[in-house]
């Protein structure tokens, strides 16, 4: 099948796009952890990665013309298996990295239809994720308990990462440095789609517990790896090949052999000796991370050139100086409330305001939007759109502005009574909302709450492309994911949007100027002297860790119950996953869509549908499913903080995010010393809620490893209340009398080790702090309160949501400690506030009188601590 340049399907992409209305319980392992989450090479590292390999297209590969999908024989179960992998790549020395993904058509997933994903959007990369999970398929390993006996670490005991003789291990081949991970069996087998003749298949999933580096090639390996049987998984004919090439010094003219000898190469440096005993290596193999450039490089060009049209130079726009005009805007409505109306918030300011459009064929929803009926279950119709680009052959381009068109991004600020009614200025902050929910969120209780008690005025937005809006788009998106573009395009105009709404907050020349922000006397009740700041919940929490990156103006962001990287977050959220199959009604009707976009009907009730079952219907293929998500982290990476938490902060393991645009192609290894520094520094507060049902824990622990944010408090060795640990150590178990099949009917009753939560999180050790942190909040158990739930399940499924397991995702926002905590933080010299871990600033209050220290930290009211409505 001749392979379609990414150019070609660029301008295919385009004009196909029609306008559409809405649519273990494992045993503990005695091993000593590692000091560092990245374990550096012991001696002088040699990279012995020289050969420029060509990948599965390279036309002097043997089986070049027999393999025509271009599958990877490593792991023969599955095509694209392992993956990611530099197999799929080809050499291209006019990217960062030297590499450029090759895809195949042929290869990629089918929909229920028969199309298959078109890889032109994933070849514009120059490498892969870097946190999203490796896959491959070991037979008969099924069970999450084989994970134990092969010695490969979990997130029940991610600590055992540098231990002798672990069964895994993850190389940064430039450095020899040793990447710590966490595995899994894939348990995510349940369909809701109806359409069940697909086998399951169970992947091996092995998760880097901080991200990779940028623009770096890695090398994965597997050793004495058990299934089921009890005995060790046998190599593949291929890779056996390969180990026996490389012992015997032979390649047979097959220039795959030549590179992998290389790759043993560098085991063997790390101290993974082949030739000792040669079939206890299962498989090894290699893949390249794409560069800071092709991942962040268009969120940071739509910026740049949308701020400097206020007026401002690139240096200046970097720096974080305030000194072009503010973006445009109108006031709509301005609504003052007595106490007894409402006893948070005096005065309701909506509007909006002016943001250049970067989405084609236009940001806003066509006039006839305006027409649709109650009875659609959305209250919009957005045109699905991508960026527009200049050049649409060339994989590197920037995106453009459509003309000169603009978007009229809405705003609701609410403003906070207490600080208002004595005259004080407020500080700013902008509030980042839920899943495809929209900005009138800013007027629930806990942001009412904040601006009153706090002295704040709370400004929201609908966040473009992940509203309420959007939900058409999404389903659009699933049903064929050669549309996935749609999403994370629109996405990232709207995460510009976030930027621009922080300036106008912020600028003396934006809301401040307008009587409806300001007292009687006509001065402003804005702060605009401590800059202003982000405050987002659940996606909001999520997407807000990319604001933060890319932000030039707010310097503090806190981020409530967060995560990164939604491939991973969504078989682990009932957010996604449907608790009902659909019917065989609904299935017709989305089938249709899947052949035919154009035949979406806004008047079918898709609302009801679960996004699961989407996905399940459109994609039917089980054996697949996680390879699809795998594949969506390589588009989502440019808007997902699992894109930016390298960046995100001084601390971060990649630094501050550079700022590459306009200096033309830069080799990854030179983009800190020829690119400029793209923000100031941020501080970033993480605040989790223990077993969150939403979003997942684990991938907001790798996030604050990838930021280098310190933990407020240590590893749970007792129950002590006030004791400075992060959880209690009764809160690490799931202890149920029927063996816990309710909650985790895959591994039954499971216990974290108590290091394992906050493993390689160094826990702060002198309040006040000046730098970035995450925080635990703790429900209770299931039953304790109305938000008690059990620890997160080490499975890749959903906690369910049942009368006594409930959801603690809403809790930490609601906490009087959690909300004190964000009060000391949102300053311009805000700091985590406390004395041997506990929060000093209204402390965890008993409603009975007297206070318990701050960590661990409750919610919900439990052990009847300060609880808000």
């Amino acid at each position: 099948m001749r392979r379609v340049h990414a150019s070609a399907r660029r301008g295919l992409r385009l004009r196909t796009i029609v306008p559409v209305v809405a649519v273990l319980s494992l045993i503990a392992l005695n091993f000593t952890p590692a000091s560092s989450a990245a374990k550096p090479a012991a001696h002088r590292w040699v990279n012995y990665d020289t050969d420029h390999w060509g990948g599965w297209s390279d036309k002097s590969n043997p089986a070049a013309k027999s393999n025509r999908n271009g599958c990877d024989d490593l792991a023969p179960g599955q095509c694209m298996l392992p993956y990611p992998n530099d197999w799929f790549t080809r050499a291209d020395p006019t990217s960062a990295t030297g590499r450029r993904l090759d895809l195949n058509a042929g290869a990629m997933p089918r929909n229920i239809a028969g199309l298959g994903i078109d890889p032109a959007a994933w070849n514009d990369s120059d490498g892969f994720s870097a946190g999203s999970e490796i896959l491959t398929l070991v037979p008969n390993m099924t069970d999450n308990k084989d994970l134990n006996a092969s010695r490969l670490p979990t997130d029940l005991n991610i600590e055992i990462n540098g231990a002798k003789n672990l069964g895994v291990i993850l190389i940064d081949a430039t450095t020899g440095k040793i990447w710590p991970t966490w595995t899994e069996i894939d348990d995510y087998t349940s369909e809701s789609g109806l359409v069940t003749k697909f086998p399951v298949q169970q992947d091996l999933m092995i998760h880097p517990a901080v991200n990779l580096l940028d623009g770096q090639r890695y090398i994965i390996a597997l050793r004495h790896i058990v299934t089921n049987k009890g005995t060790f998984a046998p190599q593949s004919a291929a890779f056996s090949t390969y180990v026996r090439d490389y012992l015997n010094h032979t390649t047979a003219g097959d220039p795959r052999a030549t590179h992998m000898d290389e790759v043993f190469a560098d085991l063997k440096q790390a101290g993974w000796t082949i030739s000792t005993n040669p079939k206890d290596l299962y498989l090894a193999w290699d893949f390249t991370t794409a560069s800071t450039q092709n991942v962040t490089g268009r969120m940071l060009a739509i910026r740049d050139n949308a701020f400097e049209q206020l007026g401002e130079t690139k240096q200046q726009i970097d720096e974080g100086d305030d000194v072009g005009r503010a973006p445009a805007f109108t006031v709509l409505s301005e609504t003052n409330y007595t106490a007894a109306q409402n006893p948070n918030v005096a005065r309701v300011i909506t509007g909006n305001f002016t943001v250049p459009c970067y989405i084609t064929p236009t940001c806003s929803p066509p006039i006839k939007c305006d027409q649709i009926t109650n009875q659609s279950p959305f209250d919009d119709c957005p045109s699905p759109g991508v960026f527009n680009y200049k050049d649409p052959r060339d994989p590197d381009d920037d995106p453009s502005q459509v003309g000169n068109q603009t978007y009229q991004s809405n705003f609701i600020c609410v403003v906070g009574r207490t600080g208002f009614e004595n005259g004080q200025t407020l500080r700013p902050v902008e509030y980042g909302h839920g899943l495809f929910g929209g900005a009138s969120e800013v007027y629930a209780s806990p942001q009412e709450e904040m601006a009153n008690r706090e002295g704040m005025m709370y400004c929201a937005t609908d966040w473009f492309g992940f509203a309420s809006a959007d939900v058409p788009n999404a389903v659009i998106a699933l049903s064929n994911l050669s549309f996935f573009p749609i999403l994370i395009d629109r996405t990232e105009q709207g995460e510009l949007n976030y930027l621009f709404l922080q300036r106008v907050m912020i600028s003396p020349r934006g809301f401040a100027t307008s009587a409806a922000f300001q007292y009687p006397s006509g001065k402003s009740f804005i702060n605009l002297k401590d800059g202003v700041y982000y405050d987002g919940n659940s996606q909001g929490g999520i997407y807000g860790g990319t604001v933060c990156a890319i932000s030039i103006d707010a310097r503090r962001c806190a981020l409530g119950v967060p995560g990164m990287d939604y491939p991973l977050l969504l078989p682990r959220s009932v957010d996604f996953v449907a608790t009902n199959t659909i019917t065989q009604e609904e299935l017709a009707g989305i089938t249709a869509i899947a052949a035919d976009p154009a035949s979406f009907n806004p008047l079918f009730p898709y609302s009801v549908i679960g996004y699961s079952n989407l996905l399940d219907a459109f994609y039917p293929n089980q054996a697949q499913r996680q390879l699809v998500l795998d594949l969506l982290s390589t588009l989502w990476d440019r808007a997902d903080p699992d894109g930016y938490a390298g960046h995100m902060t001084a601390t971060a393991n990649g630094g501050l995010l550079p700022d590459c645009t306009g200096e033309g192609l830069v080799a990854q290894a030179h983009e800190k010393t020829r690119c400029p520094i793209a923000t100031p520094n941020h501080h970033v507060l993480m605040q989790v809620a223990w077993g969150d049902h939403q979003v997942a824990n684990m991938t907001a622990f790798d996030e604050a490893r990838t930021i280098g944010a310190r933990a407020v408090g240590v590893p749970g060795a007792s129950n002590k209340l006030g004791s400075g640990q992060a959880l209690l150590a009764s809160r690490l178990c799931s202890n149920e009398p029927d063996n816990n099949k309710a909650n985790d009917p895959v591994d039954g009753n499971y216990c974290y080790n108590p290091a394992a939560p906050l493993w390689d999180i160094i826990p702060i050790t002198h309040y006040p702090f000046n730098g970035s942190a995450i925080e635990i909040f703790d429900s209770g158990p299931d039953g304790a309160t109305a938000r008690g739930t059990d620890p997160p399940p080490p499975s890749d499924v959903p906690p369910p949501d049942t009368t006594n397991n409930q959801d603690p995702h809403e809790g930490p926002r609601r906490a009087c400690a959690a909300q004190d905590t964000k009060g000391d933080f949102f300053d311009i010299n805000g700091l985590i506030t406390g004395y041997e871990g506990f929060v000093w600033d209204v402390p965890q209050q008993l409603t009975k009188g007297g206070t318990i220290g701050g960590a661990p930290f409750f919610d919900t009211g439990w052990h009847g601590t300060c609880q808000l409505p």
